[in-house]
């Protein structure tokens, strides 16, 4: 999980001017939320947290995500429009589903998984990369954590992919290649290029610290 400071600003002005007309209408909420206006979104919330899914840190766009609700709609339906609780998770919606017949599955890990659990662990909590750490097989550990239950962190692509990704950064530890080396290589997963992070760079990260 990587820490994803929000910002309210980022917020689409179509989705603020949208809020504002129909404020008092008894059809207020997020499922009443226009088709253009939801994907306008979901489309900046991916961009905020730099195309890498809110729980795993895999890969997303606006065909492989959709929008989380932090705090779930069921405990705080009043929060289901408030830009600050929400987030892009991976795996496509229910309604997406409901709508495409030729979608016949969709793994179940992250807020496919999730449901209406409220999280022990949030990815706006500065503090969240530092609950986890991570095995050279893509393990998450520790295994047992509820987060981790929660949203199937642990799931087989999940661990298979993560190992992917990880792979470099141990090869370089284990070939012996000097500490500029490795650390310069975690750093550049530490940061945006055009606008993205790699898939899994909080993994990557963990590797050079606990290196260095």
């Amino acid at each position: 999980m990587k820490y994803i400071p929000k910002n309210p600003n980022r917020e689409p002005e179509s989705v603020k001017q949208w809020k504002q007309l129909a404020a008092n209408d008894p059809n207020y909420g997020y499922e009443y939320l226009r088709s253009k206006e939801r994907k306008e979104l979901l489309q900046a919330l991916i961009e905020e947290q730099g195309y890498i899914c809110c729980y795993c840190g895999m890969e997303i766009s606006d065909q492989k995500s959709h929008i989380e609700h932090l705090i779930p709609q069921s405990i705080a339906p009043d929060l289901s429009l408030e830009y600050m609780n929400l987030l892009a998770s991976c795996g496509i919606s229910d309604r997406v589903i409901a709508e495409n017949r030729e979608i016949t599955h969709c793994e179940e890990h992250c807020g496919r998984k999730r449901g209406n659990l409220d999280l022990t662990i949030k990815p706006i909590d500065p503090n969240c990369e530092t609950k986890f750490s991570y095995t050279a097989k893509g393990e998450i550990l520790p295994n047992n954590d509820p987060t981790v239950i929660a949203l199937n962190l642990n799931h087989t692509t999940l661990k298979k992919d993560r190992a992917k990704a990880i792979e470099p950064i141990i090869n370089m530890i284990e070939s012996g290649s000097s500490d500029e080396e490795i650390l310069l290589f975690a750093r550049d997963y530490e940061q945006k290029h055009d606008g993205k992070f790699k898939a899994f760079c909080f993994a990557i990260t963990y590797f050079s610290k606990q290196y260095s």
